[in-house]
């Protein structure tokens, strides 16, 4: 994309309900002003003198054009494009690197009313030479401060990045003379604790800048809606490993690594101090775990280190964390989750370095340890997401079951990233399977809810919240021991998915319909309808892409990044479909405007992976349409039927089985009943 200069007046919008003084401008914003559409990292100039700047703790070092990043002490840290200019746009962000990491990944992080927030992007591993080419889109609220897009890796290797820009996706909305948007009271909305406390706990995910945050609106949010706190990152092994001190002296802290808790002190004093008990968040995991704690003499660079010096890391390090915890903060941890995110989605232990230096029994030695060492009226949780998948839900019982039997666990964590198609009588029999076979309560930590793609997605979220939260109340009345329901975030736009605005609440703190419909299920009534409802048609139409047109209806599906190019099956155009995290990651389309009837869909593809799909999306289950076999690298014709159900969202999509692009043509749907 072209750079361009544009200049737009921007006019002021009106506050609601302002805390604490005028609406401002963002900082270093003065009005209108020439903005570039593209930036682009200059490396032949000095940090701040060529579109980047150095992120975290490391070195940066520039020669020949490019920057190489040495000694992280962090797996997030790297170098950094800022783009404050860029709020309530969407943006297209793209790098290529060369690295020893296994992958790297496009970061967004801005401020929001104070509070700091970061939503992946795109993410992808590398290519037999080590490269790693990376571009995915994300939009940045428009109340969002200071944003920046940073590089990072799955480790701290080093990395060196060749090419970094960041550049907006289509009209340019500018705002740089637009003051954000005023916060409204959230003392006045009716507490969700309150009314549910016959029931469970209602509990919040919150970064500690909330503590520290001049806006006391957030904080009187948690204090009138929710009675349990969960930090989001801030008790996570990366931030309470000290790597200076550690790495300094390896021989002195060999068995057991230096820690402090200087992240998450202000969410832990903000508990103490207002009587609201937290939920540790979380002990051993797989991510955000430095890659260093698992080698010997913590050298990244020597070997991994044996069994069972590891075994004796982990039970220090648990012991250490509870203990401290406790002796400085008694009571406020009512549970930990001990391990997360163990099982992986393809089936079996997920591989990591917990399972090359201990082995799979290390969810068993973590539970043990965590049961010696922590007090007996704290709760011990296994965390995992896609929980209440049929297949995920047999592996995590079968890892659990020993776990169990030992009499080492005390409950379930369901971590309830969902959408609107998830079937909410699967979802609480998962939890009650769960209690049955394990023996233990459910708490529901981490419910976001995407928001459907529909007329009326906010109102259509509230009709959804209002039906998932009468099944957990029933599933509760009938017995099933669900005794916590945490949501993960406080606002949409503080939310790590926040272009798909999953929370209960605005960025302004006012309550969306999505919290009307929560209170409806505990107090009866009806989530409003909004005033500018839209009547949903059904409509059969056949749907056709040729992409002669150059334009495409669908989107991605997650990070994926979606172009028209030549070489088509038919006239001179089609889709190609790469980037992303995983191969799930395609090109989809809604179809729920078929809602009721059977569907036939055909098209070409090719790729040079094995294997192509087209899969249906309810979140669950993924049922494949029909799979193409495309390892000849040419276009294959190829069809297939499926029935979308009366008040179905659904969508379908394109994907292969490795991240081989894929290249689409001569998409047609239509109803054949």
């Amino acid at each position: 994309m072209k750079s361009k200069i544009i200049k737009i007046t921007a006019g002021l919008i009106a506050g609601l309900i302002l805390l604490g003084g005028c609406d401002v401008l963002p900082k270093g914003t003065d009005g209108p002003r020439e903005v570039p559409t593209t930036i682009t990292a200059d490396f032949t100039k000095k940090e701040g003198k060529g579109n980047w700047v150095k992120y975290g703790d490391c070195k940066v070092t520039i020669k020949d054009g490019s920057a190489t990043v040495t000694d992280r002490k962090a797996s997030n840290t790297g170098v950094a494009v800022p783009c404050p200019d860029y709020r309530g746009n969407t943006i297209q962000a793209s790098a290529k690197a060369t690295t020893d990491n296994d992958s790297l990944t496009l970061t967004l992080k801005y401020e929001i009313f104070g509070n700091v927030s970061y939503v992946n992007i795109v993410g992808g591993g590398k290519n037999d030479s080590g490269v790693v080419e990376l571009s995915g889109q994300i939009e940045i609220p428009a109340n969002a401060t200071d944003a920046m897009v940073y590089l990072e890796a799955s480790d701290v290797r080093d990395y060196t990045v060749s090419f970094f820009e960041v550049s907006i996706v289509g009209d340019f909305n500018d705002l740089t003379g637009t003051p954000v948007e005023s916060l409204v009271d959230p003392t006045k909305t009716a507490s969700l604790s309150a009314a549910y406390a016959d029931y469970f706990r209602f509990g919040v995910a919150s970064p500690a800048t909330v503590m520290t945050n001049k806006n006391d609106g957030f904080r009187n949010l948690i204090l009138t809606q929710f009675n349990s706190v969960t930090p989001e990152n801030e008790l996570k092994p990366e931030n309470v490993l000290d790597a200076a001190t550690t790495l300094a002296d390896p021989a002195k802290y060999n068995e057991c690594p230096a820690i402090h808790f200087d992240a998450a002190k202000p969410i832990l004093d903000f508990c103490k101090q207002n009587g609201i008990q937290m939920r540790g968040h979380t002990l051993i995991w797989y991510s955000q775990t430095p890659s260093w704690f698992f080698y010997e003499n913590y050298d990244v660079n020597g070997k991994l280190a044996s069994r069972e010096l590891m075994m004796t890391r982990m039970e220090n390090y648990i012991d250490a964390v509870i203990n401290w915890c406790e002796t400085n903060y008694p009571g406020v941890i009512y549970a930990w989750d001990v391990v997360n995110e163990a099982v992986d989605d393809a089936g079996g232990m997920r591989q990591s370095y917990w399972t090359q230096t201990i082995g799979e029994d290390y969810v068993e030695k973590a539970f043990e340890f965590a049961r010696k060492h922590a007090p007996a009226n704290v709760e011990l949780f296994y965390n995992d997401y896609n929980e209440y998948q049929t297949s995920k839900q047999e592996d995590i019982l079968k890892m659990l079951k020993p776990v169990a039997d030992a009499g080492n666990i005390d409950g379930m964590g369901m971590q309830s990233h969902i959408s609107s198609g998830l079937d909410v009588d699967n979802y609480v029999g998962a939890a009650k399977r769960y209690a049955d076979e394990l023996g233990v309560v459910i708490h529901i930590t981490e419910l976001d809810v995407q928001a459907p793609k529909s007329a009326n997605p906010m109102y259509d979220q509230g009709l959804y919240m209002k039906k998932l939260f009468t099944a957990i109340i029933e599933a509760d009345k009938a017995g099933v021991p669900i005794e916590c329901v945490t949501v993960w975030g406080l606002t949409d736009d503080m939310s790590w998915k926040s272009s798909t605005k999953p929370l209960l609440f605005y960025g302004n703190l006012s309550p969306k319909p999505a919290y009307e419909g929560v209170m409806c299920a505990i107090n009866g009534g009806e989530v409003a309808k909004p005033a500018d409802y839209v009547e949903p048609v059904v409509d059969t139409t056949p749907f056709v892409e040729d992409y002669e047109d150059k334009s495409f209806t669908g989107g991605p599906r997650y990070s994926s990044v979606q172009k028209v190019v030549g070489d088509a099956y038919e006239g001179d155009w089609c889709l190609e479909n790469s980037e992303g995290y995983a191969e799930y990651d395609g090109y989809a389309i809604d179809v729920s405007n078929y809602a009721g009837h059977t569907i036939h869909v055909t098209f070409a593809i090719k790729s040079k992976a094995d294997t192509c799909k087209l899969t249906a999306d309810i979140d669950g289950t993924w049922p494949n349409i029909v799979e193409v076999n495309t390892s000849d690298g040419e276009w294959h014709l190829a069809e297939g039927d499926y029935h979308v159900d009366d008040g179905m969202t659904l969508q379908i999509y394109w994907e292969s089985t490795d991240m081989s692009p894929f290249y689409l043509d001569s998409v047609k749907i239509e109803t054949v009943d």
